[in-house]
């Protein structure tokens, strides 16, 4: 399995219980063809194309051009995804992300 599956370094039970986890963000998702409230971003197989994603689809809504756009990142106060009551006009609210080597 671990030749065949993303870069893992737990158990296969952790690895089974993180691709349950992705495939139920996706199934949310798809069913109703909405943007979801909060993204686990790391639940992406690639989360650079979804960031892209959303910049195109910005940059459509308003007549501009994608290399117009900027990633910014606003740090919120709520750590529960529950408590967002409801999705970004403009972007997009992420959980998941951390820092890896960071001081």
């Amino acid at each position: 399995w671990a030749a065949l599956s993303w870069p893992w370094v737990d158990s296969l039970g952790a690895w089974l219980a993180d691709l349950v986890r992705r495939e139920k963000q996706l199934a949310e998702w798809t069913s109703t063809l909405t943007a979801p409230k909060v993204v686990w971003i790391c639940g992406f197989f690639r989360p650079l194309a979804f960031l892209m994603a959303m910049q195109q689809v910005l940059a459509r809504r308003n007549g501009w051009g994608v290399e117009q756009l900027s990633l910014s990142v606003d740090v919120s106060k709520k750590t529960n995804p529950e408590d967002i009551e409801s999705a970004s006009r403009d972007g997009a609210y992420v959980h998941g992300l951390f820092l890896e080597g960071a001081r």
